[in-house]
């Protein structure tokens, strides 16, 4: 997988297997099981370890693996391969070469658990957030991985600073300036001339709000001015703001302003 294409989603449906199929982790990966089955893995073909899932079960799956592996029942998974620039923001930071890690066949965290929901959800609702969002969520797993399972030779670092002035200014004119564009968790760090892992953690000190939020925030505000103009249709308005669909447009108008774009257009005496 290309890093720059982020976070990917991948729906698995195995059946039952004779003989054992030689398999290569190529990406650092959560697997959640969405129906329960049955499964055989090892290192060799000859000395296979059972294991059994019930739904929504999680499995840490470490990039660099090679096994082999045998379905024993019908099962459905959702694979979520994690961006290597995620990982290697983290180690830059905390001093490291390179993050190791470890795999984890049963795995269990209510953090890491919920993350995982919300990008099914995300998935699910057609991802209408758009991709900073899941570069948000992408960096929040690594993260999560690194301090639960990782192995690196500093501890994380507890940054008590913000964004400088400069940087908080390069990040607000790269945003407004692509009001009807998408933009990704990478060109805001690098507006800032940070890591996305640390980028993540000053811009939320700076401003209170997670990148991600920022961004839907400044969207809205810039569509209120919009949504004055009579000539300009609500849909325009929100694909002028980046938004996909007049539906995700009004979803995120309302969660911002406790109205609707129409029901704003009145409350102002516009009429459409």
């Amino acid at each position: 997988m290309d890093e720059n294409n982020g976070l990917q989603l991948h729906h698995l449906q195995n059946g039952i297997e004779t003989e054992p199929t030689y398999y290569m982790q190529r990406q650092q990966s959560l697997a959640r099981i969405l129906s329960p089955g049955r499964y055989q893995h090892g290192v060799s073909r000859s000395r296979l370890i059972d294991y059994s899932y019930g739904p929504g079960e999680l499995i840490v799956c470490n990039r660099g693996i090679d096994e082999f592996v045998r379905w024993k029942s019908e099962i459905q998974i959702l694979k979520v391969d994690l961006p290597d620039e995620a990982f290697r923001a983290i180690a830059e930071e905390a001093g490291a070469e390179t993050v190791e890690i470890q795999s984890s066949t049963h795995f269990e965290d209510k953090r890491v658990d919920a993350l995982v929901t919300a990008v099914q959800a995300e998935e699910e609702g057609g991802g209408l957030s758009g991709r900073l969002y899941m570069d948000s969520i992408a960096q929040a797993l690594a993260s999560a991985l690194v301090q639960l399972r990782g192995n690196l030779k500093r501890r994380l670092p507890q940054y008590r600073c913000g964004l400088t002035p400069a940087q908080l200014s390069r990040v607000k004119h790269l945003v407004y300036g692509r009001m009807d564009q998408e933009v990704s968790l990478q060109q805001m760090a690098s507006a800032a001339g940070l890591s996305t892992s640390y980028f993540n953690q000053m811009f939320r000190r700076s401003t209170g709000q997670a990148a991600h939020q920022f961004v839907l925030t400044a969207r809205v505000e810039h569509a209120k001015e919009l949504l004055k103009s009579p000539r300009l249709r609500v849909i325009d308005v929100a694909i002028s703001c980046g938004f996909q669909t007049s539906q995700h447009f009004a979803r995120v108008f309302r969660s911002v302003c406790a109205v609707t774009p129409t029901q704003y257009r009145r409350a102002i005496g516009v009429s459409d």
